[in-house]
């Protein structure tokens, strides 16, 4: 797995890219409290305990791939 910051918040999670539709995320600190979105939805009341990531994590790892900084396919 792979170290990668938020380009949001800067939580740092470890990620892994098997493929194009699969990635691993593991979180290095507790997501709804580290992360400023997820954060934000269990303010509004809204659960977080089944989201694997917010749309600014998934970004930043989209963005980590097209630039070749996650490599992919490799199951590292």
């Amino acid at each position: 797995m792979q170290e990668l910051a938020c380009r949001r918040c800067g939580t740092t999670v470890l990620v892994r890219k098997d493929t194009f539709a699969q990635t691993s995320i593991q979180w290095c600190t507790d997501p709804g409290q580290s992360c400023a979105e997820l954060a934000e939805r269990r303010a509004a009341g809204a659960s977080t305990a089944r989201v694997a990531a917010c749309e600014s994590l998934r970004a930043s790892i989209d963005d980590a791939v097209a630039s070749g900084r996650l490599r992919w396919g490799t199951g590292e």
